[in-house]
């Protein structure tokens, strides 16, 4: 089981708790299917995360955005509050909002290449066809 933000959730994925808009009412059960629409729906109702079957999403993965950095420095800025439980409960909270954040901007940095690299595809395709055009 593993709560991810909702950009990083893919089609086909498998919920393992229920999914319930801000104000508390239960919109998909356990066990239901993601779907692309599914994901559109939560994403305009403002449901931020979802928790799937299984794992995944690599969020361990260390990246170079600045949720990244700032996980990473949880440790150094809490290492005198090793015997205080309440601020190891805070330590540990922040820690998995850093990794969520990381993991949501990785996701949107991928998808904002993936699109570059499709629109530049695009752009070569045309080009070739309009040369291809002259020629004949």
């Amino acid at each position: 089981m593993q709560k991810i933000p909702v950009s990083v959730a893919t089609p086909g994925m498998i919920l393992a708790k229920p999914v319930a808009r801000p104000d508390g009412m239960v919109v998909a059960a356990p066990g239901t299917q993601l779907s692309e629409s599914l994901l559109s729906r939560f994403e305009s109702m403002g449901v931020d995360s979802v928790t799937v079957e299984g794992a995944p999403v690599d969020m361990e993965g260390g990246g170079d955005t600045a949720f990244d950095k700032r996980f990473e420095r949880l440790d150094h800025l809490f290492r005198k509050y090793d015997s205080d439980k309440w601020m190891l409960q805070i330590k540990r909270l922040l820690k998995h909002f850093f990794r969520m954040k990381a993991v949501k901007q990785a996701a949107a940095i991928a998808a904002a290449k993936a699109a570059a690299q499709a629109k530049a595809a695009a752009q070569a395709e045309a080009r070739r066809k309009e040369i291809a055009g002259e020629e004949e």
